[in-house]
C-alpha cells in the first residue's frame, strides 16, 4: 500500500541543503497502521511534515483540519533527538488514528538521521566540551550515575561498581537548558553533582548529543531582529531570553554575573512568532517578563530554513 511505504529521496548533498552530519533525507508516509520513524544509527531530525488526505471523502468523513505547521510541530516534538518514535500515540497528531479516519489520513514526513557524539566524564573530573563547529548542540541523552560496571571502573573496588541502576533525575533537562543551541558548551562535573543519587557508588556523567546545522540570531535587550529564510520557511530549534554566557551583548555592560538566566517559555513564544513563516521579527522583551532582575539579557534563537532545495524522488 503506497501510503504505508517509505520512499527514499535522493537529495542534493546534505551539507548544501539540510546541513551536515545527516544521512540522505528520507521520506515516509505515516498511517495509523505504520506510524513510526526510525534511524538505524544517530537520531531523528524532522525537516518537513505535510498533513494529507486521500481523495473522494464523503463530507461526513472529512478529517479534522490540521495545518502543516501543526503537524510539523507535533511530529518534531515527539521524534527529534530519538532513535525511533511512534507518531500515532495517545493524543495523536491531528487525530491521525481517529477510528473514523483510518483510511483517509496520512502524514508526509521528510527527516534525516543525525550522527550522535558521546562524551563520558568520571566522578571528580573537570570540564568537558561539547563542540559542533559551525552547527549547534542538541542533547539527546544525559546521565549522572551508573548503569554498567565497566565505565569509569579502573582502580575502583567492586563495591563502588555493583549498583548499576543509579541515575540523577533532571540531568538531561539541566544540560539541555545550558547547552542546546550553542556551538561550544562547557559541561562542569561540579555543577552536575548537586546531590548524590547513590551514596557509595562511583559515578560518571554520560552525555550524548548531535550537531544541528542551524543559524543563530542574537538580539540584545531592548532591541529587535529579523529572521529571514527567503523562499524557505523557518523552523525554530532553540530559544532563550536571559543570559548563558558573559560575552554575548556585553559591550559597555557590567550586569553580566548571572550566566544561568533562563526563561523556559521562550521557545513556545518564538515558535508562535516565526514557525512556518519565511520572515519574522523577534525581540519583544515585555512578552518574556524578567527571569533575572538586574542582569542585562538577550534573546538567542537557533533556527533552520526548510525548503528551497531541489529534491529528486525515486521509489525504493
Amino acid at each position: 500500500m503506497l501510503l504505508g511505504q517509505s520512499i527514499l529521496i535522493t537529495v542534493l548533498q546534505a551539507s548544501l541543503c539540510l546541513g551536515y552530519g545527516t544521512s540522505e533525507s528520507q521520506r515516509s508516509f505515516l498511517t495509523c497502521g505504520d506510524p513510526s520513524l526510525q534511524c538505524d544509527y544517530g537520531v531523528i531530525r524532522v525537516y518537513e511534515v505535510k498533513f494529507c488526505t486521500t481523495e473522494g471523502l464523503a463530507s461526513k468523513e472529512t478529517p479534522k483540519a490540521c495545518s502543516d505547521t501543526e503537524a510539523f510541530n507535533g511530529v518534531s516534538k515527539r521524534c527529534d533527538g530519538k532513535g525511533k518514535c511512534e507518531v500515532a500515540t495517545s493524543g495523536s497528531v491531528c487525530d491521525l488514528c481517529n477510528s473514523a479516519h483510518l483510511t483517509h489520513m496520512y502524514l508526509d514526513v521528510t527527516y534525516g538521521c543525525l550522527e550522535s557524539k558521546k562524551v563520558t566524564t568520571c566522578e571528580g573530573g573537570g570540564v568537558v566540551h561539547l563542540e559542533c563547529g559551525d552547527g549547534v548542540v542538541f542533547l539527546q541523552k544525559a546521565l549522572y550515575g551508573r548503569t554498567d560496571s565497566q565505565t569509569c571502573s579502573q582502580g575502583r573496588p567492586q563495591s563502588q561498581l555493583t549498583n548499576t541502576k543509579c541515575s540523577q533525575e533532571g540531568t538531561l533537562a539541566l544540560w539541555s537548558q545550558r547547552c542546546d543551541g550553542k556551538q561550544v558548551c562547557e559541561v562542569n562535573m561540579r555543577e552536575t553533582q548537586i546531590s548524590d543519587p547513590c551514596y557509595g557508588t562511583y559515578k560518571y556523567l554520560d552525555v550524548t548529543y548531535a550537531c544541528l546545522p542551524a543559524k543563530t540570531s542574537i538580539t540584545c535587550e531592548h532591541s529587535t531582529s529579523s529572521l529571514d529564510c527567503g523562499k524557505g520557511v523557518i523552523q525554530v530549534f532553540h530559544a532563550n531570553y536571559g543570559r548563558r554566557d558573559g560575552s554575548t551583548c556585553s559591550a559597555g555592560r557590567h550586569e553580566l554575573s548571572n550566566q544561568n538566566c533562563l526563561q523556559p517559555k521562550t521557545l513556545d513564544v518564538v515558535k508562535q512568532w516565526c514557525e512556518g513563516k519565511s520572515q519574522c521579527t523577534v525581540g519583544n522583551d515585555a512578552v518574556f517578563g524578567d527571569p533575572c532582575y538586574g542582569t542585562y539579557k538577550y534573546l538567542e534563537v537557533s533556527y533552520t530554513c526548510l525548503g528551497g532545495c531541489e529534491y529528486r524522488t525515486a521509489i525504493s
